[in-house]
């Protein structure tokens, strides 16, 4: 985790498996516009968005973050 914020590194996580994914070119409209930390059920995430739509979600753990394959409902309704 040094020398990097938990946003960052969620970003650059998602990055990777977008060009993975994409073979380098990702649409306009998986690219993120904003990463931010949430706490939900003492929990801490970081979500990966565009505009209003999730893109991805990454639980916090002492390990780094790692992608979820499905999230709380409630992290949508927040912005």
């Amino acid at each position: 985790m040094r020398g990097k914020s938990y946003p960052e590194r969620a970003l650059a996580a998602y990055f990777r498996q977008m060009a993975r994914q994409h073979h380098g070119t990702i649409p306009l409209h998986d690219l993120p516009s904003r990463a931010c930390e949430e706490t939900l059920d003492e929990r801490d995430y970081v979500m990966v968005r565009h505009s209003a739509r999730t893109l991805a979600v990454y639980r916090i753990t002492s390990g780094g973050v790692h992608r979820l394959k499905r999230w709380p409902t409630a992290l949508d309704q927040r912005s």
